[in-house]
């Protein structure tokens, strides 16, 4: 078996992108391909790593020669030649590539599948690199018997600051009535199951509130510099207890949350070395408590609030391209319980 790594995260944050450039600026002797998009055409073509060529992939529409996924459309000859280019692999080779394993492949043994797994029985590697959505990431590991996979690990990623998660259970509550981070929509205090869908990542988590230190974990308090300026002050406070850390912050009115729309940010964070967020597709809002925030835009916000700006929404939507805001497509998991009439629509559903 060979070391296995799994570069990892949602859709178009630049994973191909990140092995391509390791490769440019490397003098491996790698295999395999990269699924890049043509500069002309827009759609998907193979790159071959032995031969430095290129062959179609995407097609514009379906044919009697093509596979299709939702509303995308494959040559079915793309898949073997991209697989039969595996054939060359050299005696000195330092690693195969394969970018991508999908829906295909995982849920349909289709597309590359069943000649990967057959080619992958009877080789000899040293280093196998795959590249796999974050949806199908467990799904994929079961299938390969990957269960000692490296993920968003090796010498392709960048180095990122150790991340922190940071359930923010400090806010008044006057609109809800009573304390949000109390209330009981999963058979434990919202603050509880916020801080098990965020160490449940396998990251050291803390929580920020005031005069609360009943929990059980490490609770942190408001500094007296940031005090009463809403989210900021926790967040603030925090990294300025828990320096050089990225934080990784949940709020604590989001019961409906999952853990892949959070390891979905962790993901893209070791990718990409910058903060980020998600973007409501129903409001159009940013969340800027479901987020990542890297070490450097934690010191710019604190420079930021001691000129007056405290909204932690105008910083993502000022910051540009130093930042990335993801898409989500389900609102629900993005909702803030703020209301009475939010949980008693919860609780009746």
């Amino acid at each position: 078996m060979p070391d296995v790594f799994i570069v990892s995260g949602p859709v178009g944050i630049g994973k191909s992108t990140l092995l391509s450039r390791y490769l440019n600026e490397t003098s491996n002797h790698a295999v395999g391909f990269l699924c890049v998009h043509d500069s002309q055409t827009k759609r998907r073509i193979f790159h071959l790593l032995s031969t430095q060529t290129v062959i179609p992939f995407e097609a514009p529409e379906p044919q009697s020669d093509t596979i299709s996924v939702g509303k995308f459309h494959f040559f079915e000859e793309a898949f073997v030649q991209a697989i039969n280019s595996l054939e060359s692999t050299p005696p000195n080779c330092d690693l195969v590539v394969i970018d991508e394993l999908g829906k295909l492949e995982i849920e349909q043994h289709s597309g590359f599948e069943p000649l990967f797994s057959q080619w992958l029985s009877t080789h000899t590697l040293k280093t196998l690199v795959v590249v796999i959505r974050s949806s199908l990431l467990s799904r994929a590991l079961t299938k390969y018997s990957w269960a000692n996979a490296l993920i968003n690990q090796g010498p392709w990623m960048p180095s990122v600051p150790k991340i922190t998660g940071l359930i923010m259970a400090g806010g008044r509550s006057s609109r809800m009535g009573k304390d949000k981070k109390l209330i009981s929509y999963h058979g434990k205090p919202q603050w509880k199951h916020a801080y098990e869908l965020v160490s449940g990542l396998k990251i050291e988590t803390v929580v920020s509130a005031a005069d609360w230190s009943d929990s059980g974990v490490r609770v942190i308090a408001d500094m007296a510099e940031f005090q009463g300026n809403g989210p900021i002050s926790g967040l603030l406070s925090v990294s300025g207890e828990i320096k050089e850390t990225a934080l990784l912050v949940l709020g604590v009115d989001y019961p409906e949350m999952d853990r892949q729309t959070l390891y979905d940010l962790l993901l893209t964070f070791q990718i990409r070395n910058c903060s980020v967020c998600y973007r409501n597709s129903q409001s159009d809002r940013v969340e800027p408590l479901i987020a990542v925030y890297h070490p450097r835009d934690l010191q710019q916000i604190k420079v930021d609030f001691h000129k007056g700006n405290t909204s932690l929404s105008r910083f993502w939507e000022t910051a540009g391209d130093t930042v990335l805001i993801l898409p989500h497509r389900d609102p629900n998991v993005l909702k803030s319980y703020d209301l009475p009439e939010d949980e008693t629509a919860f609780r009746t559903r």
